[in-house]
């Protein structure tokens, strides 16, 4: 079943690994440059958008589109452990992929004398919150996906509608927490992955509705 799921999530595998090579490069070139700096940092939003647009949005709603979940089912594999499988994968390289974005930035980056940690795009892009951020955004376009069950109306519907849950979720949570640095990163890593879990459900909702 794992293997399955690895096959057919290929591409956003691949395009991952070049997204990460990418980094590395502009990483790199950005110790020089202080615009490609900025550019560095705001790296681990735009793989935020990616996987929530390429990567999860089609995850399930071309599967059920071209009606390809109905033969999987039907080969001694439940509807559990179908949609288990695919979500596993896309989290392993979805993690993988922020992992190294957020490695790369803080190698390529180191924090500087004065800067405020609390600075957005430093914010967004060190510590937890790019993990569990990317693992909310896979999950959040899994389950659109699976809701709507058209690959192009979820791919079109996720960013914007992610852009509304991130405004009115975690950075609210930022904007009116009087916490320090951790404590709002362990929160708002906390939203995030609660938000990712109640996305899971959603979609392993409409997956076993589906006939």
């Amino acid at each position: 079943m794992i293997w399955l799921a690895w096959r057919q999530q290929r591409f956003p595998l691949v395009a991952a690994a070049v997204w990460t090579a990418l980094v590395a490069a502009l990483a790199a070139a950005s110790r020089t440059d202080p615009e490609l700096a900025l550019i560095a940092q705001l790296a681990s939003g735009y793989l935020t958008v990616g996987v929530c647009m390429f990567w999860g949005a089609p995850l399930v709603a071309r599967e059920l589109e071209h009606h390809a979940h109905r033969l999987a089912w039907t080969q001694s594999r439940t509807r559990d452990r179908w949609l288990a499988a695919r979500l596993a994968v896309a989290a392993a390289g979805a993690t993988a992929a922020a992992g190294a974005t957020a490695a790369l930035i803080a190698l390529a980056l180191p924090e500087q004398p004065g800067l405020d940690p609390m600075t957005w795009y430093h914010y967004e892009s060190h510590g937890v919150v790019p993990f569990a951020r990317v693992l909310f955004a896979l999950a959040f376009g899994a389950a659109l996906g699976a809701l709507v069950g058209q690959t192009q109306i979820a791919m079109a519907l996720s960013v914007p509608v992610l852009g509304l849950l991130q405004l009115g979720g975690a950075r609210a949570l930022r904007e009116r927490a009087d916490l320090g640095y951790w404590p709002l990163q362990w929160a708002e890593s906390g939203w995030y992955l609660l938000a990712a879990a109640a996305c899971v459900l959603a979609a392993w909702t409409a997956v076993r509705r589906r006939s």
